[in-house]
């Protein structure tokens, strides 16, 4: 498989990254906000001072809003770790500029000078937990920007119990935040490790599936053409002069081809529904001629078993339709295929009828038998791929499992739908379900 999935680290760095650049307008707005409170408050008394501080409030921000524009528009032409040292570089220079203007006025010695460095300091610092905590460095070094050029200012003031007592709550307020700021970083990571472990089994999963395609496919088209020089080899044989015993072994040459390339047809189809490439080919078409087509191709195979094949088609069904013909032959021919497969006796009704549903005209195709029917709990694997509602049919009678997951993805391409009501020991009955253009 080629190792050209991100790794489990790779993804984690996607995340944070991502984490990071959220909410910079708000935040950055928050900032203007709060840096013009503190400017209105102080000018009066540093107006000089105020007004280059604000100068470089506005720059930071300036700088921020740009990281993070070039974020979103050229995010590619970096990789996701230059991105975090670039946010923590700006992180590092806002948190000095808050810093430096918290102990521009806590020189003054006010309390009052104080009390707006300290709500101003804190309610920064605070709001930054959420903000920047996807990767707790960054964090630690703007907080620490921010408060350590307070608490120097602080300790250059004369030693007194206001003075004191401001110094003990900012170093608390310091240890608080950088313990919430752990705790919020952990949880944080558990859950991006979480999402990172879940997106790396989800591609390893599809990139699975996209090799088991690739291989199914491959191999399909590899058998297929020996396949058919063998079936030509039987048809050529038969028009020979053969004995009894040849003949048979003939037969048995041509059923057994056929039934293997019919095998390979279901894998080939599931394969390009599995890869994408399927395509639905809508024209016109004769839903009796489609119906007349599936009774005549089963016809003898439900007469060897002594089982009646009847089919309905109801006076409301329209002449023609626009629809994909292929593709309602190939969901009725696994229906009744399926139908004649597992049903020992009784009868096999085929019944289409037209309607409207959610403002759509529908075509409804319902297959029933008098088969062994199916338990509630197997009804729920009916339709998942190479899985059969009970393993020993498939060694009664063969097959894959396809059909079924081959018939609904179809439907579903379509924008119809496939259901199935059952009964052990009384039959089955599917229902298909799609919309059309009634011409």
């Amino acid at each position: 498989m080629p190792s050209t999935l991100p790794t489990l680290d790779q993804r984690i760095d996607k995340r944070k990254v991502e984490l990071l650049f959220e909410n910079v307008l708000v935040s950055q707005a928050f900032s203007i906000v709060n840096a013009t409170i503190v400017v209105l408050l102080r000018y009066d008394e540093q107006p000089i001072e105020m007004l280059i501080w604000l100068s470089w409030v506005m720059l930071a921000v300036a700088l921020r809003l740009s990281a993070a524009h070039l974020f979103k528009t050229r995010r590619d032409q970096l990789s996701d770790r230059k991105w975090i040292r670039l946010k923590g570089a700006l992180a590092l220079l806002s948190g000095l500029i808050w810093g430096a203007g918290g102990a521009l006025i806590l020189r003054t010695g006010s309390p009052w000078a104080v009390m707006v460095s300290a709500f101003t300091i804190a309610g920064m610092s605070a709001a930054a937990v959420p903000l920047l905590s996807a990767e707790l460095e960054i964090y630690v070094v703007y907080a620490t920007a921010m408060l350590a050029p307070c608490l120097i200012a602080l300790l250059t003031l004369p030693f007194t119990k206001w003075t004191a007592t401001v110094i003990l709550m900012t170093v608390l307020f310091w240890v608080t935040l950088m313990s919430s700021a752990r705790r919020f970083a952990n949880a944080l990571k558990r859950e991006v490790e979480r999402e990172a472990e879940l997106a790396v089994a989800r591609d390893l999963a599809e990139e699975a599936s996209r090799a088991k395609t690739a291989f199914l496919t491959n191999m399909s088209h590899e058998i297929r053409t020996p396949m058919n020089g063998l079936l030509g080899i039987a048809e050529a044989l038969n028009l020979t002069e053969l004995g009894d015993k040849e003949a048979e072994l003939v037969a048995v040459l041509g059923r057994s081809g056929r039934s293997m390339m019919a095998v390979l047809d279901q894998i080939l189809n599931f394969s390009q529904l599995e890869s994408g490439h399927y395509q639905i080919a809508r024209q016109q078409c004769s839903p009796a001629a489609l119906v007349g087509d599936v009774v005549r191709m089963y016809e003898a195979a439900a007469r060897l078993k002594g089982l009646d094949l009847h089919h309905d088609l109801a006076p409301d069904v329209p002449e023609y339709v626009l629809s994909s013909p292929q593709d309602i032959s190939n969901v009725m021919t696994i229906l009744v295929g399926n139908a004649v497969k597992f049903t020992d006796s009784g009868s096999i009704d085929l019944a289409v009828w037209s309607g409207r549903q959610d403002g759509r005209d529908m075509l409804y195709i319902s297959v029933a038998d008098t088969g062994p029917g199916i338990d509630e709990p197997a009804q729920g694997k009916l339709f998942t791929p190479f899985t059969q509602a009970d393993d020993s049919l498939t060694r009664g009678f063969g097959g894959v499992g396809l059909g079924l997951a081959t018939a609904r993805r179809i439907a579903e391409l379509m924008g119809g739908r496939i259901d199935v009501e059952s009964t052990p020991g009384q039959g089955s009955r599917f229902f298909f379900a799609v919309p059309v253009t009634l011409l």
